[in-house]
């Protein structure tokens, strides 16, 4: 009795194994061997269970190729060097993440068996690789060839002066990239195979193409140097430069091309459009000299701070002698707190004085500065005990002889 209770039991088993498919233990098929398809199986219960093993299966195809996907990335970086471009980079990644859907397009579904005892569906799907990759291929062929074109646009828009036309070429080629090179991954991935095609160019070639560019480009002071002038007034004459691109021996004006002037690096005073002599001027008001004059540079927007240095590299400063100003401001501070009144009146001449005038006791012209602050917030730190105040300060420009404003900021 005990033996035929054991034998029952193998019987059993064995029933209930043999409703398993074999290429769901094995993960291979004779008719699919795994060097021509991606085979993906899913399992399934319930009234929706085929439907359910069918998803199973094509997200097991989606996650091979990410697995396939992860390989590639790390040799295509290497191959291309993207560090070097944040941008490209940065969207490279990103879309190698999403690249592959859920929903593969071409995948079949080979087989679906239902266990009756135990209600599972279990789900082929293959995916056949070389048919998955050659639509890749046409994807990819038509992609490269139209960021060929872009760049081939952008060395045309610079032979004919127009750099931000140019650029902007060149960073469309950007976009239409990032895109190819996740699919280029994919197709590789897919295929067992790399993509080969003679319009690929490394991502990097894009930012040798601007900064070749902003290379190009030749900035010239035309008038406007070396003025003199006093503290508060128009300088006599405008700035002018004269802006073009030098591309094989042959130069071209910069019609339309914006040009900033700037006081510092962080102060920017204004900026213009070369006319269609490839000029820019820019009038502006006498300040205390600088070391570094006022810069005039190009301004190109959407450019990345990688490419600051070249277009500093092209810019000019004009110097001038600034000469004391005739106009005298008195000082006046309110504020609840005597010391408060002192300290910001001790700061607010040193400003003054700093930018050419001088403050006396009493003038045409008085600086009235009422100043309000909050409730203080109180620290404790491990340095002792904080306090934080907040000041607001209004300044008021006022003609003491008519005890009118003339302005407020």
């Amino acid at each position: 009795m005990k033996t035929k209770f054991i034998l029952s039991i193998l019987f059993c088993v064995t029933l209930s194994v043999s409703q398993i498919p074999q290429w769901f233990s094995t993960h291979t098929h004779a008719k699919y061997p795994n060097a021509e398809y991606i085979l993906g199986i899913g399992t399934g219960g319930g009234s929706t269970g085929a439907e359910a093993a069918k998803k199973a299966a094509l997200a097991d195809i989606v996650s091979q190729l990410r697995v396939q996907i992860q390989s590639e990335m790390k040799s295509m970086t290497e191959s291309y060097q993207m560090n070097n471009d944040e941008q490209i980079y940065s969207d490279f990644k990103r879309q190698s993440r999403t690249v592959v859907s859920d929903e593969i397009t071409g995948a079949e579904v080979i087989e679906t068996v239902t266990d009756p005892e135990g209600g599972t569906t279990y789900a082929l799907v293959v995916l056949n690789r070389l048919k998955y990759s050659a639509g890749l291929k046409t994807e990819l062929e038509t992609g490269w060839k139209q960021a060929s074109e872009l760049r081939v646009q952008a060395k045309e828009f610079i032979s004919k002066g127009k750099l931000i036309e140019a650029i902007q070429s060149v960073q469309q080629v950007r976009q239409v990239i990032a895109p190819l090179i996740a699919k280029d991954v994919l197709h590789n991935a897919a295929a067992h195979a790399p993509f080969v095609s003679p319009l690929v160019f490394d991502p990097n070639a894009l930012q040798v193409d601007i900064r070749a560019f902003l290379s190009q480009v030749r900035i010239e002071k035309k008038s406007g140097d070396k003025q003199k002038g006093k503290i508060g007034e128009k300088f006599a004459e405008p700035f002018v430069v004269h802006v073009s691109i030098v591309d094989g021996g042959k130069t071209t004006v910069c019609e339309g091309l914006p040009v900033s002037f700037w006081l510092d690096e962080r102060t920017q005073l204004g900026e213009t459009n070369t006319d269609a002599q490839g000029n820019a001027s820019f009038g502006t008001t006498v300040r205390a000299a600088s070391s570094d004059g006022i810069r005039a540079k190009i301004s190109v927007p959407g450019l990345g701070r990688e490419f600051e240095q070249n277009i500093n590299s092209s810019s000019v400063s004009f110097l001038w002698t600034a000469l004391g100003s005739d106009k005298t401001f008195s000082l006046s501070v309110n504020a609840k707190n005597a010391k408060v009144a002192e300290s910001v009146k001790s700061k607010l001449a040193l400003a003054v004085t700093q930018v050419g005038y001088k403050v006396v006791p009493t003038s045409k012209y008085a600086l009235t500065v009422d100043v309000d602050y909050g409730t203080p917030n109180k620290i404790e730190g491990m340095a002792g005990t904080l306090y934080n105040i907040t000041l607001e300060a209004t300044i008021s420009l006022m003609d003491s002889k008519t005890n009118t404003i003339i302005g407020s900021s």
